[in-house]
């Protein structure tokens, strides 16, 4: 018989006035993986953030190990320091330090006061060799990708003497290699008798990392299962009270005039001339492994990253783009895969974010600020945003709703052209289906096109009227998703180029 590690007991929260939490059981065996369900705004994260001491709880009990955590001095701190540590959804690094910086921050080795660099250094060589992560511990975090991080993150949770390891989409930016790594480490975790708490919105990996799992709907435990053997149409169900069909739905679209085009492109991170055209009316899908430069592209594309060759053209006519604020002026769009770091003020409220883009448009001194609330409330109710109102800050929405912000803020822009470099990324198989709407929406609107860049297969197939793969920064190949399996974008995805021929 299994351990009993932790007991939350009757948890509820509100946030202005909306309870988001309900009531919720739920429990933790040593050794054991219990994955929480549940779409975008469900409760998932908010429990968590209240277990690591982020949020207090308005009543309820958290039990560990058989001790009753005091709410009243249940704080980050003190959660880490009893053994609840979390890789959140969210990067929690300081970008300008080391790899070896940040996974000893805190706990620093000092002789005779002063800081041991050698101890540092072996340190983060010891995590990273016994988490079987391929970092190097002198690179800057800031230089990292995105699944760098991401591994980081895990290497600074594993690192401490953790009892409950929370993982918050742990393999959301990882590769298929990268994430069978993490499911051996998981392993080897649960064989130390740590429980952990996973979640995930890729229903078929939660099957094969979880022992059970929690369903949570509108601030609900809904129902526990075990999840070998738990039906995916059932998991669906349950997480959003029907049965959900993703097929791809054809658009009555006539191929014409180019409304963005690009001729070989380069620059320091993209080393191979790179060429395409996307039409007005057309989702041009692009897709390829983790590092296969699609990231790099939309940044170049946004006037982030500088290009040193080739050329732009918007509806036939040459630009250039050398910042984000001359693409801003050009009616380019862009939503980062970290929306949080690169797409919102998290501080402010949801009629601030939306209004962005038009303020740093606007000419003049003055702006409106009845005019700026009722864009937010018109737009509210366009794109069915779920808050208590314009002013409640964004750092309070789920992860889908924040999606739905950044896209907003683009819309009440008035943009031509739309880069969305992996939209979805976090967001459950409901919320989903509304950010493909308005994608959709948004490209049958006129002279207007979008450039879908997803790692996700599936979506990539459903939503793309073309597709793109690319590899190792170039274009591999064109295809048609109507006549398109996975496999076949697999097998582009993961060709090596060889020369430049």
């Amino acid at each position: 018989m299994m351990k009993k590690l932790l007991r939350m007991s009757k948890i509820t929260k509100s946030f202005y006035g909306v309870r988001v939490l309900d009531g919720v059981d739920f429990d933790l065996d040593a050794g054991e993986v219990h994955v929480l369900l549940g779409e975008n705004g469900a409760g998932k994260s908010t429990l968590m953030k209240i277990l690591s001491g982020a949020y207090t709880l308005d009543s309820g009990s958290i039990t560990l190990m058989g001790k009753e955590l005091d709410p009243g001095t249940h704080d980050p701190r003190s959660a880490e320091d009893a053994g609840i540590v979390s890789v959140y959804q969210n990067f929690h690094l300081v970008p300008h330090l080391s790899v070896a910086e940040n996974l000893s921050l805190g706990r620093f080795t000092r002789t005779r006061g002063f800081i041991s660099w050698k101890a540092v250094q072996a340190h983060a060589e010891e995590v990273l060799a016994r988490a079987s992560f391929d970092i190097d511990p002198k690179a800057r975090v800031q230089g990292l990708s995105v699944s760098k991080k991401q591994m980081l993150e895990i290497a600074v949770a594993l690192s401490k003497n953790a009892k409950v390891l929370i993982m918050d989409e742990p393999t959301a930016a990882l590769s298929r290699a990268e994430t069978a790594i993490l499911f051996r480490t998981i392993a080897e975790v649960k064989a130390k008798g740590i429980g952990i708490i996973y979640i995930s919105h890729k229903l078929e990996e939660v099957r094969q990392v979880g022992d059970r799992i929690t369903v949570l709907r509108d601030g609900l435990a809904v129902q526990t299962l075990p999840a070998r053997d738990s039906d995916v149409n059932l998991i669906i169900r349950l997480m959003i009270g029907k049965g959900v069909s993703r097929t791809r739905v054809e658009r009555d679209r006539t191929r014409g005039e180019s409304c963005f085009s690009a001729e070989g492109l380069r620059n320091r991170n993209l080393p191979s001339p790179l060429s395409f055209s996307v039409e007005k009316g057309e989702i041009l899908g692009i897709t390829g492994l983790v590092g296969a430069g699609k990231t790099e592209l939309a940044r170049a594309l946004f006037g982030v990253d500088l290009l040193t060759g080739g050329t732009l053209a918007l509806f036939g006519k040459p630009v250039r783009v050398d910042s984000p604020a001359e693409a801003v002026r050009l009616g380019i769009g862009y939503l980062s895969e970290d929306k949080d770091a690169f797409g919102l003020c998290l501080n402010l409220g949801v009629k601030e974010n939306v209004s962005l883009v038009s303020l740093a448009r606007q000419r003049g001194l003055f702006f409106s600020i009845p005019a700026e609330r009722r864009v937010a409330t018109d737009l509210v109710a366009s794109i069915g945003l779920k808050i208590a109102g314009v002013s409640q800050q964004v750092k309070y929405l789920s992860g889908g709703n924040k999606q739905k912000v950044v896209f907003g803020k683009w819309l009440t822009a008035k943009c031509r052209v739309l880069i969305l470099d992996e939209p979805t990324i976090g967001i459950d198989v409901g919320a989903r289906g509304e950010i493909y709407s308005l994608i959709r929406d948004f490209a049958g609107g006129g002279d207007r096109a979008v450039l879908f860049i997803s790692s996700d297969m599936d979506e990539i197939l459903e939503l793309s009227d073309r597709i793109l793969v690319m590899t190792e920064g170039r274009v591999v190949a064109e295809l048609d998703p109507r006549k398109t399996t996975k496999e076949e974008l697999m097998q582009h995805s993961t060709r090596v180029n060889r020369g430049d021929g």
